[in-house]
């Protein structure tokens, strides 16, 4: 695995975090309507101004408090997404891509191969080469 490989998940799974984290911050809008956590119900909290106009604050705190944590469910799904995609569509090092493949940082075990090296290099150019001969 390339180094990209290894940290993507890691990366991931930090916003992952991040969008829990989110969804446990209580919050205001409207100007003074107070709103507990949207992961713990999303009540309006404390002292409260009388309902006035379109503002219900036990509709709209629990109405904006799903919006929250959609936002969060979504940006969690893309990052998953994302990573999955990084991970399966191997990075190439720029030592492969010179062609310089004798210092290819990134080697890995030739467990599928006929090469009796050991490991081998990550360029998708020595696929050829490492193929059965039946």
């Amino acid at each position: 695995m390339t180094r990209v490989q290894k940290l993507t998940p890691i990366g991931a799974l930090v916003v992952m975090l991040m969008c829990v984290v989110w969804g446990f911050v209580p919050f205001e809008f409207a100007d003074g309507v107070r709103c507990s956590p949207p992961l713990l119900g999303a009540k309006p909290t404390g002292e409260q101004r009388p309902s006035v106009g379109l503002i219900i604050p036990e509709e709209d705190c629990l109405s904006k408090g799903k919006s929250r944590l959609l936002v969060s469910a979504m940006i969690s799904v893309a990052a998953a997404g994302a990573a999955t995609a990084i991970v399966f569509f191997k990075p190439i090092s720029a030592q492969c891509n010179r062609g310089d493949h004798e210092a290819c940082p990134d080697w890995w075990p030739n467990l599928v191969s006929a090469s009796d090296s050991g490991f081998g290099c990550q360029c998708d150019c020595h696929s050829e080469s490492l193929q059965f001969s039946y």
